[in-house]
C-alpha cells in the first residue's frame, strides 16, 4: 500500500511538472524562442523523478522543480537570443529564501561571492567581453540559492560541461573559438547537479 501511495505521489508530481512545462513552452513559443517542447518536458520529468527519489514530496523537491523551470527558461532564452530576462535572477534570489534553514547565510553569501568575483573579473578584463551579464547574475543568484558547496561545485561542473562541449563542437564544425555561445544551458545543468549536493 505504501508503494502504491508513493507511486501515485510521483505520478502527480510528474504530471504537475509536465503541465507547468507545457505552459512554459507555450509562453516561450509566443516570445519566438526556439523551443523543443518534447525535450523540455523530458528534462523536467527527469528532474522531477530525480528530486522525488532523493527527497520525496517535500519543500526541497518543489524548490528544485521551480529552480529547474527558471533555469530551463533562462537556457532556452539564452540559446534563442543570447540574453536572459532580468527577473530570472530575482526569482532565484527569492527562491533562496524558501526552506531558508537548509544553508547558512554565510554559506549562501560565500557561494555567491565565489561564483560572482571570478566572472566579474573575466567580464572586466576580457577583450571580447568573455561572460555576459545575464550569465553572471543568474549563476550568482543560483549559487546563493545553493549555498557554498552546491553553488561552487555546480558552477564548476557547468563550466566544465561548456568547455568540453565547445572544444568538441568547434573541432567538428571547424569554428573559431572567438564566436560566442550560449553558456546558460551548461551552467544550468551544472547548477542542477549542485542542487543535489
Amino acid at each position: 500500500m505504501v508503494i502504491l501511495i508513493n507511486f501515485l505521489k510521483l505520478i502527480a508530481l510528474v504530471l504537475c511538472s509536465a503541465g507547468v512545462t507545457a505552459i512554459l513552452n507555450c509562453y516561450m513559443k509566443n516570445r519566438k524562442f526556439r523551443v523543443n517542447a518534447l525535450a523540455n518536458i523530458f528534462i523536467m520529468t527527469v528532474v522531477a523523478v530525480s528530486l522525488f527519489m532523493f527527497g520525496g514530496i517535500s519543500v526541497w523537491t518543489v524548490k528544485g522543480i521551480v529552480m529547474a523551470l527558471v533555469l530551463l527558461y533562462a537556457s532556452v532564452q539564452d540559446i534563442s537570443t543570447r540574453k536572459a530576462d532580468d527577473n530570472l535572477w530575482i526569482m532565484l534570489l527569492i527562491l533562496s529564501l524558501v526552506n531558508f534553514g537548509e544553508h547558512s547565510v554565510l554559506s549562501m553569501i560565500l557561494g555567491g561571492l565565489v561564483v560572482f568575483v571570478p566572472q566579474l573579473a573575466i567580464a572586466i578584463f576580457s577583450k571580447n567581453g568573455g561572460i555576459g551579464g545575464a550569465d553572471i547574475k543568474i549563476s550568482t543568484a543560483a549559487a546563493i540559492c545553493l549555498g557554498f558547496f552546491g553553488g561552487t561545485l555546480g558552477y564548476v561542473i557547468g563550466l566544465a560541461f561548456s568547455i568540453v562541449f565547445q572544444l568538441i563542437y568547434n573541432k567538428v564544425k571547424h569554428r573559431t573559438y572567438k564566436k560566442s555561445f550560449a553558456l546558460l544551458p551548461f551552467l544550468s545543468a551544472g547548477l542542477m547537479v549542485g542542487y543535489f549536493i
